[in-house]
């Protein structure tokens, strides 16, 4: 049985909806964003945050860009969407950044690939966490 949880979003830090898909945001959303905490946003946040990629001229602006489509507004850095459990699977190190902790931990306990990818996950953030002990 899985465990449950809530996602907040990396935004604005509201609880997603459980009803409600995730959206994956890319490098240049954390570049325009800086104090986003990982990169699971709920769709408000997704949605209504526009801008554009190229100048009047045609020219790219200062952008990371986006991978594999054209570049050309804030839809173009939405790199995927799905369920809170799919999201936090595909994106386990946000997962445990927005509040997924307990299921993560569920799906590290499982045995397959997935499993395995989630637990390496888990142990960089069990490391990060655990206070560091002086050499001898």
């Amino acid at each position: 049985m899985s465990a449950a949880f809530r996602i907040k979003c990396c935004r604005c830090r509201k609880n997603i909806p459980l009803a409600q898909d995730v959206y994956e945001l890319d490098a240049e959303w954390q570049r325009r964003f800086p104090r986003m905490v990982g990169t699971l946003a709920c769709s408000r946040c997704a949605e209504k945050t526009h801008w554009r990629c190229t100048n009047p001229d045609g020219s790219y602006s200062d952008d990371i860009p986006a991978a594999g489509a054209r570049c050309f507004d804030a839809w173009s850095h939405i790199s995927s969407s799905g369920s809170h459990q799919a999201m936090v699977l595909r994106l386990p190190r946000s997962g445990l950044l927005q509040g997924a902790e307990p299921y993560v931990r569920t799906v590290a306990a499982r045995k397959g690939a997935l499993a395995a990818t989630v637990r390496e996950a888990l142990q960089e953030w069990d490391d990060k966490r655990r206070p560091a002990t002086a050499g001898r």
